[in-house]
């Protein structure tokens, strides 16, 4: 039978999470029973420190194969504002704002000339934001590259829309 300390990665927590009990962030389970096996999987699946406590004094001694150092595994990796998220325990009651990436902007000297016709190609005659996006690309190849196939469609394309 192995002990282990684990420390949550919210110092604050005290509570129950995976049938460990927690006291200001610091709780304790043994590998003894299939609970106490499945507690410590998920602890560790979770980016919490596991410390085996050493039998002869009942401190814990630093993991070979842990995090650096207890400070490392105490930082929350993101898995929400108590240790025992996973478990629908603990959940904040307001979930965070959802961010929208917005990809990259399309930046024609990347890419070979060939690439950024088809790229104009699939913009024409779409909608309004299609045909700022048109613009935006050709007015980046006039400061940049400045290749003649993709600067004439531009002119192309104006002399379309007259």
């Amino acid at each position: 039978m192995n002990q282990y300390k684990v420390e949550a990665p919210v110092r604050s927590y005290s509570g129950e999470s995976v049938g460990v009990q927690f006291t200001r962030g610091t709780g304790f389970v043994n590998d003894a029973t299939k609970e106490g096996r499945a507690a410590i999987e998920y602890f560790r699946r979770q980016g919490y420190a596991l410390l085996p406590v050493d039998e002869e004094d009942g401190e814990a001694v630093p993991a070979p194969t842990g995090p650096a150092s207890p400070e490392d595994a105490m930082t929350n990796l993101g898995h929400g504002s108590a240790p025992s998220v996973g478990l629908g325990i603990g959940v904040p009651d307001q979930q965070p704002p959802v961010t929208v990436a917005t990809a990259p902007e399309y930046d024609p000297s990347k890419y070979n000339q060939d690439d950024v016709l088809a790229y104009l190609d699939s913009l024409t005659n779409k909608d309004s934001d299609s045909d700022a996006e048109f613009n935006r690309v050709i007015a980046a190849e006039r400061d940049g590259k400045k290749r003649k196939a993709i600067l004439a469609r531009g002119e192309q394309t104006k002399e379309d829309q007259k």
